[in-house]
């Protein structure tokens, strides 16, 4: 009985990442946040889905808040957090000099 109801919950999460995916790939339809990402960031209004108005919302709290929990966020859903020796996370940024230049230009 154990593995039926095990196989069940498995499916009742499958379902639910996959609902969860088809969510965030929708058009964002708060015009006013497409627009913003648009002027601001320079993303086409055409590409600006519920993930991507997520995801540029959490860079955007990370740099003009200095939110810790959203800095590390951003790095998990990018795959650059990863535990280090004691347990703790540690974040490995590898940018470009032109990325970091153009950073710091849109953070002052």
């Amino acid at each position: 009985m154990g593995g039926i109801a095990s196989g069940k919950a498995r499916l009742r999460k499958k379902r639910g990442r996959e609902l969860m995916q088809a969510i965030l790939g929708l058009k964002e339809m708060d015009q006013r946040i497409v627009d913003e990402l648009a002027n601001a960031w320079g993303i086409s209004p055409d590409d600006v889905t519920k993930e991507v108005s997520m995801n540029v919302r959490q860079v955007d709290k990370a740099i003009k808040r200095a939110d810790t929990n959203a800095f590390k966020a951003i790095h998990q859903v990018a795959g650059t957090l990863a535990p280090d020796e004691k347990g703790d996370n540690v974040v490995n940024i590898v940018i470009s000099k032109e990325a970091a230049a153009a950073a710091e230009k849109w953070c002052k």
